[in-house]
């Protein structure tokens, strides 16, 4: 510990407000950052000006490590003006929660040399990791690393072995992560997409690098409750089971790119008219009705991932685990308001014809970033709603941890009920 713990941390009313202040510049500089195909510097420079990059960093570092949620709150409003910014400030930035749940020893390493720290990860696509006496020999290729250019290091996942054997653990285990310094990796600029084209989600290749025992994790050790790391802080977040709090770093951007969307469409088209008669659109009352269908469901969609992150930081903050049942039902509401995004800006897309898939208007662009968010892993429609399907019916889902519970909770009564 370097004695870095900040003097001042912004309440969650502020940095929110933070990121209030950035939406118009974010406009003016959407369409060069997506020709850039990653965050412009003026932009990095700004959010970590505004302390965005921080609300997970463990105070013992000099981070925020604000309660959970506030990461949507910021990270939404941010959307309004760029899906590209906001899901780096999201999904990339809240990465500093995950490094805190690596061993004592790597975060002592590391942070104090680093408390501005941007981290990526990148687990599709894969490698292996050989077991040496002091470490692991890791080599891969991984897509998707989102902010991968602008990060001072990077987190990556990989078998142990052929056969998932580790010595070192004395158990079998399948993947481990592995964090990385920038010397230890190659970026290969993949990144061309429809959707989110400012992320710099690159690919990344290490080649036979050695990495020490303490700078990797077993999954399952990363994934639970009580990592190793989390006996640095105080903080409810670090001891957390990690999948169902993660999914819900794609909600902001989710939900600011919806809203997004809804504002600029109804900036258009208040001066819109009829490309041949001249009538006013805005008056038109089937437009009127299909703006209104649009805002209700991104009204429900901001409803239910709101609810969700209320409940998670109350079952955190308690130190109660998550039934397996709880967990299934989460991930099927995320599943769902990311469909009412979808829906909501594909409507409005379509409703302004020709002119919305023209040049970079920004309806499109909102709708092509809120889409291509829709397909993250996370928001799959049918591997959120099969299971709760079998939960109805009474069928086993297959998950152990669902399976072998016989009783009720409730969030299960009040979402399935």
């Amino acid at each position: 510990m370097d004695g870095s713990i900040p003097s001042y941390i912004p309440t969650r009313k502020e940095i929110v407000q933070s990121a209030k202040d950035l939406v118009s510049s974010l406009r003016e500089r959407a369409i060069e950052t997506e020709n850039n195909r990653e965050l412009l510097p003026e932009t990095i420079r700004d959010l970590k000006e505004a302390g965005i990059h921080k609300i997970f960093t463990p105070r013992r570092y000099g981070g925020y490590e604000m309660d959970w949620g506030v990461h949507v709150d910021v990270s939404r409003e941010l959307g309004r003006g760029c899906g590209s910014t906001s899901w780096v400030s999201s999904v990339v930035y809240c990465h500093t929660w995950l490094l805190a749940r690596f061993s004592p020893e790597c975060q002592e390493e590391f942070w104090p040399k680093h408390p501005d720290a941007i981290i990526a990860t990148a687990f599709a696509g894969g490698g292996s990791m050989i077991e040496t006496d002091k470490g692991f020999i890791l080599s891969g290729e991984w897509r998707f690393s989102s902010g991968i250019n602008h990060s001072d290091c990077a987190v990556v996942a990989a078998k142990i072995g052929e056969d998932g054997d580790s010595a070192h653990s004395g158990k079998t285990h399948t993947f481990r992560m592995a964090m990385l310094l920038p010397s230890e990796y190659e970026i290969i600029e993949t990144w061309d997409s429809e959707g989110l084209k400012g992320t710099g989600s690159h690919n990344i290749k290490v080649n036979e690098q050695f990495v020490p025992f303490h700078r990797t994790i077993l999954t399952e050790d990363a994934a639970g409750t009580k990592p190793p790391g989390s006996v640095l802080h105080e903080k409810y977040i670090y001891n957390v089971e990690f999948a169902p709090y993660f999914y819900t770093l794609v909600a902001g951007p989710m939900l600011g790119t919806a809203m997004g969307a809804l504002e600029e469409y109804a900036l258009q088209t208040k001066s819109r008219s009829g490309q041949m008669f001249k009538e006013s659109v805005v008056d038109q009352i089937p437009v009127q009705v299909r703006v209104g269908e649009s805002a209700a469901e991104i009204h429900a969609a901001h409803i239910i991932v709101e609810n969700m992150n209320n409940f998670l930081h109350e079952e955190g903050y308690a130190g109660r685990d998550l039934p397996g049942k709880t967990l299934l039902t989460m991930k099927r509401d995320l599943a769902y308001a990311s469909k009412q995004c979808v829906s909501a800006v594909s409507r409005l897309s379509g409703m302004m014809g020709v002119t919305a898939q023209t040049g970079r208007n920004a309806v499109q662009r909102h709708f092509r970033d809120c889409r291509t968010i829709s397909m993250h892993g996370g928001l799959q429609w049918d591997s959120a709603m099969g299971p709760n399907g079998k939960i109805i019916f009474g069928l086993p889902t297959g998950d152990p941890k669902v399976d072998e519970s016989s009783s009720s909770n409730k969030l299960d009564r009040a979402l399935i009920n």
